[in-house]
């Protein structure tokens, strides 16, 4: 049986609160995340969590320690990201919980001298689960769908050559030369969760069936 075969909507009015407060929890770790208030961040997550981005892979203790590489002269007061969030779905199965924020990941960066805005639609996967009597999160992984580029000003055009663009997974062409080209280099990229890639979901969704139901 697979995590998204638990039941919806016909569920106890208990269960309801319990998604309730999960949803709350990992749509909080994003806004923490986005306005960068780290502290309240670490307290949604529980300490032996583990976490993929695009960036970087393995223990949350680890990631909330590292930066991702900066170029030189980024104009950091201008830049910004975000998730822009549509709906939160969760499973849940006696004290652990599958929960998948679907958003919008979004950018505003400055390439070359030229400010443009990347967006990505994704999916944040959380495996989220109840200890003592608190939820906390133990793993979170992005899916990727697909992705645009566009310039902020019309008289400024900014572009990727698209031979350059094809060199990167169709599921997020842009967002992945923004980070090999600009921000240090692509880690992982080969194992990023996205549609352009069935078997990389099918892996994530397969493990977080066997943790849920172990």
């Amino acid at each position: 049986m697979k995590f998204y075969e638990l039941p919806m909507g016909n569920i106890e009015n208990k269960e309801i609160i319990e998604k309730q407060k999960i949803r709350e929890l990992v749509e909080y770790e994003r806004y923490c995340t986005d306005y960068g208030l780290k502290e309240q961040r670490e307290k949604c997550w529980f300490k032996d969590g583990e976490i993929f981005t695009t960036w970087f892979k393995g223990k949350v203790t680890d990631y909330f320690n590292a930066k991702p590489t900066k170029r030189e002269n980024k104009p950091d007061e201008k830049e910004s990201h975000g998730h822009k969030i549509n709906n939160t779905v969760v499973w849940l199965k006696d004290k652990k919980a599958i929960a998948e924020i679907i958003c919008t990941l979004t950018f505003r960066t400055c390439l070359d001298g030229k400010w443009v805005d990347i967006q990505c639609n994704s999916r944040m996967h959380y495996r989220v689960e109840k200890r003592d009597g608190v939820w906390g999160i133990v793993y979170m992984e992005g899916i990727y769908e697909k992705d645009r580029m566009d310039s902020v000003f019309g008289d400024e055009p900014f572009y990727i050559k698209k031979e350059q663009l094809e060199k990167y997974r169709s599921n997020n062409f842009n967002m992945a030369a923004r980070r090999d080209l600009y921000e240090g280099g692509l880690k992982y990229s080969e194992q990023w969760a996205g549609k352009d890639k069935p078997e990389t979901i099918k892996k994530l969704y397969d493990d977080s069936s066997n943790w849920i139901f172990n």
